[in-house]
Order: structure tokens, then sequence, then C-alpha cells
């Protein structure tokens, strides 16, 4: 069955609230790999192209380069929502939309049906690949998580330095990986680290041991839901204990730490190939 087939039958469940939660993560999944090319290809290059950094720095103060990161990965979040967007409504038409959460902090965005309810939920999170811990955190509660409709999309992005038709060097986000896992799954990992670090989860908090008070716990200071390290690595050691969607998960990380990893040496050269920036 080709990947166009399997979404719209995929597509045909949901609209019937029939879809179980693997069937949703696969649906997004189906379309993120046409979302992804049409931003590396024509987005990026022409609505976030800057001067190379030589001419054009980025932040270098913790904070500012904490905000250019959230804000450049809410552009890349919203670039990727139209481009599924777009292809949900040439397969559906008004039987199924991707609309922003406008009223809540989680999710992000709705997959809602012709009479606009919601059909499947879907948090987002970007990467930067160059962040010395990769920044983006899944820190909602897993009380607020509905397991049979609710995913998290993560994608990974860099810099990619590149020169314009006129000679001009110029530099732009490229997505280079990306995930759909069960919201679910990643809270229930997330959750189990916290504990076998002598924490514990409550219905409206976290908390962890306090490196203050010790034997004593505190609210967690925004370390327990780092995107890369949601999963225990006791937990680690026995991969195949661990469902196929946080084996894939814990695949993506390793890709992203690999690049990470070899980026941060020549982080100034420019890659082997990309489309030309408009």
């Amino acid at each position: 069955m080709s990947s166009e087939s399997a979404a719209l039958k995929l597509g045909r469940k949901i609209v019937k609230g029939r879809a179980a939660i693997d069937e949703i993560a696969e649906f997004v999944s189906l379309y993120l790999p046409a979302a992804v090319n049409q931003i590396n290809a024509l987005f990026s290059p022409r609505q976030l192209a800057k001067r190379d950094n030589s001419v054009e720095p980025l932040p270098t103060d913790r904070r500012q380069l904490s905000s250019y990161r959230t804000r450049l990965g809410t552009m890349l979040e919203y670039a990727l929502s139209t481009h599924i967007d777009k292809a949900i409504q040439d397969a559906f038409g008004v039987d199924l939309r991707l609309t922003f959460a406008v009223a809540h902090e989680y999710p992000d965005f709705y997959i809602r049906d012709a009479v606009l309810d919601q059909r499947v939920r879907v948090e987002m999170k970007a990467v930067d690949v160059e962040s010395d811990e990769q920044a983006a955190r899944f820190e909602v509660l897993s009380a607020l998580i509905q397991g049979k409709k609710d995913v998290v999309v993560i994608i990974a992005w860099e810099w990619f330095d590149d020169h314009l038709e006129n000679g001009t060097a110029c530099a732009y986000p490229q997505i280079f990986s990306y995930i759909v896992v069960p919201a679910a799954e990643l809270a229930s990992e997330r959750d189990q680290s916290v504990v076998l670090r002598g924490g514990r989860v409550e219905s409206d908090r976290i908390l962890v041991p306090s490196k203050k008070y010790p034997g004593q716990l505190a609210v967690d200071q925004h370390n327990a839901g780092k995107i890369l390290r949601l999963v225990h690595q006791s937990r680690k050691a026995e991969p195949f204990n661990l469902s196929e969607h946080i084996q894939r998960y814990l695949q993506f990380v390793d890709t992203i730490k690999s690049r990470a990893t070899t980026r941060r040496p020549a982080k100034k050269q420019a890659g082997k190939s990309s489309p030309k920036a408009r």
C-alpha cells in the first residue's frame, strides 16, 4: 500500500473517531516527509535566510540564545503545520483540518473533523542540534495527556551555510530528522525516570531530590522534561523491553547526539548540498 493510500485509510478512521493511537501516530508521520522537504527547499531558504555569521552573528548571551531558538523553533513549527494542513485539505477537504490550539499551552495543534471536534491533539517540539542540551522540553503532566489521541512531533534542525545566486554568503535552518511518538509513552518514560532517580510524580507537579536539602524533595526546575533525556539509563540498558515507539525515539536521540558531536568542531563549514536560497 502506498503512503498516500495508507494516509487516506487512516484519515477516514480518524474522521470516524475509530483510530488507535498507533494509527494516529502513523497518520501524522506519513505527512511529515513532504512537509519537511517543502520547508527545507522553499520556506527556510526564502524566509529564514540571514547573512552568514561573519556579517550577521547569532546571539551569544545565554538568555538571548534561548529566546532566538524558541522563536526559530516556533516559526519552523508554524511552517510545518501549514504544509501538513494543506496536504490534509487536499486529501480530505473539510472533513479534517490541522488547527492551532490558540487558547491553551498544551497541545500546540488539533486535528479537527468537519464539525471541529478534536480528533487528534499534537504537541510539537523543535530541537536545535547546536544547543548544548538541545533545549526543548516535554514537561506536560501525565494527568493532562489524553492517551488515545495525543502525539508529540519532534523535529531536529541545524544551520546550513549556503550562497545566494549572486554569491552572497548566507545561512538558514534545515530540518534533518523528525519523529512522532504517542505523548503518553514519552510522559510515562519521563515519570519512570523521575521515580528511578528518587523523585515522585503527582497529579499537579513533579518532585525531584533536592540539591540544597539532601533527603528532601523539591519541585522540578525544568530538568526532568529535557526532550533528549526522558528515558532513564537503566531502561536504555534493555531496549528490547521498551515499546517500539520508545526504541525509535532513542534512535532519534542518538542521531541528534551524533550529529551534534560531529558538527561542533566544524560548524563553520558549509554543507555538501542544499537547495539554493531564494
